[in-house]
């Protein structure tokens, strides 16, 4: 006896057919492989998946100070003082974007496109506005001391390719070179992500607790 057929199930297979022709997989078996593999093992996540933490934090950084690593440091240092945290137990991670993506680059950076005077920062040292990443390297709070202690730094990839579209336009020199050189220019274990807002709501889709600094 035959089966009659099943609107629902045309559907479905209509799906499955058009999910095939694009990616050139055919069969649902293999798009739903494909969808598995994808969501998985993408290296876009592979920075949610190296925090193995029972704690865990990101802090969402607009702003070019030290408030982010401040409250990082202190996230670390409460959980080990207080509630007995060990070592790998409390994972921080801290995610640039806005003004505070000048914080994840380099001096040479930070001379070429005075990010201190557009980012009002004052270096202590000259008392003008800094051609250097006071953020960078050598203090309590710094971006290097803070990796030191496992604090995961982000960094969002939208809003770079906006800055290098303004200073491109700025300079009178072209996006992909102003972009190249950002991307280049990035401190040391940085990662870029591809934008802030998705990597806070895969962040938190993963149980990491998220607060805007």
């Amino acid at each position: 006896m035959t089966d009659s057929i099943n609107p629902r199930r045309l559907f479905v297979g209509r799906v499955a057919a058009a999910i095939a022709a694009l990616t050139g997989i055919p069969g649902i078996a293999r798009a739903e492989s494909l969808t598995t593999t994808l969501a998985d093992d993408s290296q876009l996540d592979a920075w949610i998946r190296q925090l193995k933490g029972k704690h865990r934090q990101l802090f969402d950084a607009v702003d070019v100070n030290d408030r982010a690593m401040l409250m990082a440091s202190s996230y670390l240092d409460i959980y080990q003082n207080d509630f007995g945290a060990k070592l790998g137990e409390v994972n921080a991670v801290i995610g640039l974007h806005g003004l505070a993506l000048n914080i994840g680059f380099t001096d040479a950076a930070w001379t070429k496109y005075a990010f201190g005077k557009s980012g009002n920062v004052i270096d202590p040292s000259t008392k003008e506005p800094a051609v250097r990443n006071l953020f960078a390297t050598g203090g309590e709070l710094s971006v290097d001391t803070l990796q030191k202690r496992g604090v995961v730094f982000l960094m969002c990839n939208n809003t770079m390719r906006r800055r290098s579209r303004a200073l491109a336009t700025e300079r009178g020199e072209t996006f992909e070179a102003v972009y190249k050189d950002l991307e280049a220019s990035r401190l040391p274990g940085t990662i870029l992500v591809p934008a802030m807002a998705v990597a806070i709501s895969r962040a938190q889709e993963n149980g990491i607790t998220y607060i805007r600094v």
